[in-house]
């Protein structure tokens, strides 16, 4: 199972992660470390870059095979953004994560 290091207030904290498609990770972040406790739920990519943040694990995965198809996510964050802009993909990513209960200050 992947894991996932976070950098906390009082060092670093590994939590587990599943792969719900190849190169994307979810995990929940524990309540003490959240930065919004309603969202504990990260979907990242696997290099750490979040994508969003979600209040169950749930809408997470759904919001992963959302977007799924609209980059190669197995390469570097950097290519997958790129594939994601350049292909014209931008405004659907951002409504799947929204569709997905993503919360409004993920980024």
């Amino acid at each position: 199972m992947p894991t996932v290091e976070l950098t906390t207030a009082t060092g670093t904290l590994t939590v587990e992660a599943t792969e719900p498609v190849p190169g994307l990770r979810v995990y929940e972040v524990p309540a003490a470390h959240a930065p919004l406790p309603q969202y504990p739920w990260v979907l990242a990519h696997h290099e750490g870059r979040t994508l969003g943040l979600f209040t169950t694990a749930y809408d997470a995965n759904g919001a992963a095979a959302a977007v799924a198809s609209m980059a190669d996510w197995t390469r570097g964050a950097m290519t997958a953004a790129n594939e994601i802009s350049f292909g014209g993909h931008a405004e659907r990513f951002g409504l799947a994560l929204i569709a997905h209960g993503c919360a409004p200050t993920s980024k």
